[in-house]
């Protein structure tokens, strides 16, 4: 599948005893829950996107959010000390640096902020659930999202006759850890918004 990595952790998720393998997360079966295999068969097949997450590609909120499933998964990944979760936090200017920054105009108006995502587009465009629970995210992403796409940049630039400049916004490939359809843990390459650009073409 194009964009996607299946991540293989069949051997190092695998939870042993006395060198026989008690349980896997890769394959969605625990032994001490006959319950979760139903409930992992059905992921993906009923994830719900809401619209306005379909324009960024990934969402924060979604119906049908299989979190029990997802809590037992991560709790076996931290288990077995396997480190695999981004962490982007936002830089918070020193007192200093604001001051040098006063006077700075922004080109174009956008929105910064760390994103939790439950779900994510993949580069091949199908949606994925992602890992993350709500009370204690794992995985999170800046993104600077314009206020507006292809909208006009600020007027406190000189722009000659025969050119425009508008506004627009740019995508960077991340990695996220993610669920599909067949239980599988997946590492998904996820487009996302990095930042809003003035951008000049001639007209």
């Amino acid at each position: 599948m194009a964009g996607i990595l299946v991540f293989l952790l069949s051997v190092s998720l695998a939870t042993t005893n006395g060198g026989k393998v008690t349980g896997s997360v890769s394959d969605g079966r625990r032994s001490d829950d006959s319950n979760a295999n139903v409930a992992v068969a059905a992921v993906g097949e009923n994830l719900e996107i809401p619209d306005d997450c379909k324009g960024i590609g990934i969402c924060e909120d979604i119906p049908n959010y299989p979190e029990d499933i997802v809590k037992s998964l991560i709790e076996d990944l931290e288990k077995s000390n396997i480190s695999v979760f981004n962490k982007d936090a936002l830089n918070v200017p020193t007192v200093s640096r604001r001051l040098e920054s006063g006077d700075d105009t922004e080109l174009c108006r956008s929105v910064e902020k760390i994103y939790a995502p439950r779900a994510a587009r993949a580069t091949d465009g199908q949606w994925f659930y992602i890992l993350n629970e709500r009370e204690r995210p794992r995985q999170t992403f800046r993104l600077e999202i314009c206020h507006t796409d292809n909208s006009p940049c600020s007027s406190a630039i000189y722009i000659q006759s025969s050119y425009e400049a508008r506004c627009v916004q740019k995508y960077i490939i991340r990695q996220m850890i993610g669920l599909d359809s067949e239980k599988k843990i997946l590492k998904l390459n996820i487009q996302v918004p990095s930042c809003c650009s003035c951008v000049m073409k001639h007209v």
